[in-house]
């Protein structure tokens, strides 16, 4: 709990209680529990007050819920375990949340946000999920940086559409099927991420996909680096800028008229493009 703040009502999680944090409308205690426990009993909370998690938790559906604006849920070294569906962290409706510093695994999304703005994500590792970060209708302004995503089902991070100004930054993308997929989002920026050995393609853009930068990001040793596939209205307005594209069966697939494709380098890919 914040210095400062009215400690209200106390209830109880269990008897090894040692840090105070605010859930589900009253103040639960944190504490560490040995190596051989867990403590589940926070699975499904929702997240009133900023959080630093003490125990590894394993979860049976969604784990935690940001229940409040400018709230920071710091993993603090340790890991989140679904069940492959749900959620680790669910942000609906909020502003300024903060989600750092430990491991989620195994789930739909690890973090899923949808209406809410300033978002930030960093200094996580993301396994195993279906998405790493899912970014849907009306996430804004989210930063998305400095995190690790592989071995996803779909992709390490996806942007669907009605998701609007969101920046992945310095990040590393590998094992996933796709590491960032713009399908449909507008003016995101993907900047200075390394992007090696996904099963199908670096980045994925999708219609109505437009007004986004992808630029010095390191797309590597993938089956596609860039790939935009041939749809009804492919994705126009684009800007695809000053990547180092290497080592891929293809370099940039699919149509780019209406695309900017500059200053990028090509080296060593089966084709530099090709349809």
């Amino acid at each position: 709990m914040r210095d400062g703040g009215s400690w209200g009502s106390v209830c109880e999680l269990s008897r090894r209680i040692r840090r105070w944090t605010a859930v589900v409308g009253c103040v639960l205690a944190v504490t560490a529990i040995s190596a051989s426990g867990t403590a589940n009993d926070l699975c499904g909370t929702t997240v009133l007050a900023d959080l630093r998690l003490d125990p590894d938790l394993a979860c049976s559906a969604t784990a935690l819920v940001a229940g409040a604006d400018g709230i920071r849920i710091n993993l603090a070294g340790h890991s989140i375990t679904g069940p492959g569906t749900g959620a680790g962290v669910l942000v609906a409706g909020r502003r300024g949340v903060w989600v750092t510093g430990g491991r989620i695994e195994n789930f739909t999304a690890g973090v899923q946000v949808n209406n809410s703005s300033g978002v930030v994500v960093k200094n996580m590792t993301f396994a195993a999920n279906g998405e790493g970060v899912d970014l849907q209708t009306g996430a804004r302004g989210a930063t998305i940086k400095e995190n690790w995503f592989f071995d996803h089902r779909a992709r390490g991070v996806m942007m669907r559409a009605g998701s609007v100004d969101n920046i992945v930054k310095e990040n590393e993308f590998s094992g996933n099927n796709v590491g960032v997929a713009l399908n449909g989002t507008v003016d995101a920026t993907v900047k200075e991420n390394v992007m090696t050995s996904n099963r199908a393609a670096g980045v994925g853009i999708n219609v109505p996909a437009a007004g986004n930068l992808d630029a010095e990001n390191t797309i590597e040793a993938n089956p596609v680096g860039i790939d935009i596939p041939v749809t009804t209205g492919s994705a126009v307005g684009n800007t695809f800028r000053e990547n180092r594209i290497a080592n891929n069966t293809c370099g940039i697939k699919g149509p780019t008229a209406g695309n900017t494709v500059s200053e990028n380098v090509f080296t060593l890919n089966g084709a530099d493009f090709c349809s």
